[in-house]
């Protein structure tokens, strides 16, 4: 009995893991990732996010941009600003922002 409860709580737990990723990654606006030698890439994941660098004339109306780490700071201030969510993805992990 031990047994089949402890299955059924890891199963219960990797489904609800996979409903939280499911619904933390729709709501991302950006994906900033490090990239080796001081570079970062910026990846626009919503159509909100692609009309916010539009509109705020970031980009060349690419999805993707490579930046300094400067670069990358300030572009993370601003759409914090505006209440735009960044997942970063850097060597140890990633973390929503």
């Amino acid at each position: 009995m031990s047994s089949e409860s402890e299955k059924h709580v890891a199963q219960s737990s990797a489904q609800t893991a996979a409903r939280i990723s499911t619904s933390v990654h729709q709501r991302l606006d950006f994906e900033l990732r490090r990239l080796e030698g001081g570079k970062w890439r910026l990846r626009v994941i919503s159509q909100q996010g692609l009309y916010w660098m539009k509109s705020m004339n970031v980009g060349s109306g690419e999805d993707e941009l490579y930046l300094n780490l400067i670069a990358a700071n300030d572009f993370l201030r601003s759409v914090r600003g505006h209440g735009l969510k960044t997942e970063y993805i850097g060597p140890l992990g990633r973390c929503l922002l």
